[in-house]
């Protein structure tokens, strides 16, 4: 691999929403306009990658509106404008006009019998740009249900986190509550399973005296986690301890130490609660595959799981919609198979993680193939952040109809009409 694209693939990992991007289209000047003057998100509008003549013009178009009609006072309603720039009905290569409906049902149902904890991914903390956004938690609370906002190191192992994510059931435990209902997206998944299997946490010696978690845990929700690995995170660990004759493994570290992590933090020495390339390493596919043969499922626990796929410049090449229909097996949440934008920072390592021209399909970061685990419930349009509505997505999503807070609303009235 060339070292800008692996660069890249490291930026994307440890600092997705600051991952490099080209230099802007004519369209994407008019989206970032509209926005301002809108103050609606519209970061998914199906405009081409390359922004051709017809698409640049009708971009000039409405620039041209905005600066002739202002955006404050009386002109500044979002739906006003947006009826302004719909009016007549002229083709719209940007997306503005033609919303689908939400996908999925209306939520409503009881409030779950168990606590629900969200386990957050890689690179993560409870309060920074991939996390569970906070309109999930608060949309949950307000139908009831019990949530807790996991929250273990960003940088180690599976098994690091899920020490950390077991405390917080032990207190839930603790207070007064039977079991509990985990809810986990992406690196996420792979510490819940660590934490429920009988070969995982309760496995090492005295940790889980008389007791394991699949009498605490009542359910597994895996949201895009890379169960058997991403290949981007084979290629970044590759190069940290191989390095090439291009000095990639010296340029990674530049990355790191860019973002804050230093030396002392890449192998978790000097007592750092932080190790990269330990985490990464279980993130391959080479290592998912070792640590899967001993995180056998509890057979206590429900399992269950949903895939997420997404599309660079929302386009899809050379029978996409057999693969996605065979990845997904048959289960696909959409309208007309309208394809999700991904996000541009995933853009440069689609390849890789989709290996190349098999094509698999993939949110940017783990395959679909990855994601299914468990009962598999199907696969959403979003790429790795819009699944937990990141970075701030506009709801629902203007190409998709894609809504995730009603997803995990509905997910967590599922829950409950389950028994859990």
């Amino acid at each position: 691999m060339r070292a800008p694209a692996l660069l890249t693939a490291v930026t994307a990992l440890l600092c997705g929403a600051c991952a490099p991007v080209a230099e802007l289209t004519p369209c994407e000047r008019a989206v970032l306009a509209v926005e301002a003057c809108t103050g609606a998100p519209v970061d998914e509008a199906p405009y081409s990658l390359a922004c051709d003549p017809a698409e640049a013009s009708h971009a000039s178009e409405l620039m041209a509106e905005i600066e002739a009609h202002g955006c404050e006072g009386e002109a500044a309603p979002v739906l006003g404008k947006a009826d302004l720039f719909c009016a007549g009905g002229r083709w719209d290569p940007l997306g503005l006009c033609d919303n689908p409906p939400p996908l999925g049902e209306e939520p409503s149902g009881e409030p779950t019998r168990y606590p629900i904890v969200l386990a957050h991914g890689f690179n993560t903390t409870v309060d920074n740009f991939w996390r569970f956004h906070d309109d999930i938690v608060d949309s949950l609370e307000a139908d009831g249900h019990v949530v807790v906002a996991g929250d273990v190191p960003a940088f180690n192992t599976p098994a690091v986190r899920a020490e950390a994510l077991a405390s917080q059931v032990d207190a839930l435990i603790e207070a007064g509550h039977e079991r509990v209902n985990l809810v986990c997206f992406s690196m996420g998944g792979v510490d819940c399973r660590y934490l429920v299997s009988p070969g995982g946490l309760c496995a090492e010696p005295g940790r889980c005296d008389g007791y394991d978690y699949g009498e605490r845990v009542a359910s597994v929700t895996l949201i895009s986690a890379p169960n058997r690995g991403t290949a981007v995170a084979d290629v970044v660990v590759e190069a940290l301890e191989v390095g090439d004759a291009a000095g990639i493994g010296s340029d990674v570290r530049r990355v790191l130490e860019m973002i804050g992590v230093g030396a002392s933090h890449l192998y978790g020495q000097g007592g750092a609660d932080v190790a990269v390339v330990a985490a990464l390493t279980a993130l391959s596919e080479r290592g998912m595959a070792e640590l899967n043969e001993t995180l056998v499922d509890h057979p206590d626990v429900a399992y269950q799981s949903w895939a997420s796929a997404s599309y660079p410049a929302g386009v899809g090449l050379y029978g996409w919609r057999d693969r996605l229909e065979e990845a997904c097996e048959g289960r696909v949440l959409t309208h007309d198979y309208e394809r999700d934008v991904m996000f541009i920072g995933f853009v440069p390592i689609a390849p890789i993680v989709g290996h190349g021209t098999e094509l698999r399909p993939h949110d940017g970061i783990a395959t679909v193939e990855s994601a299914r685990w468990g009962e598999f419930r199907g696969c959403i349009p979003a790429d790795h952040l819009d699944v937990v509505g990141q970075i701030d997505d506009f709801r629902p999503n203007r190409r998709t109809g894609w809504d995730y807070v009603r997803f995990y609303r509905n997910l967590a009235f599922d829950l409950a009409a389950r028994g859990h």
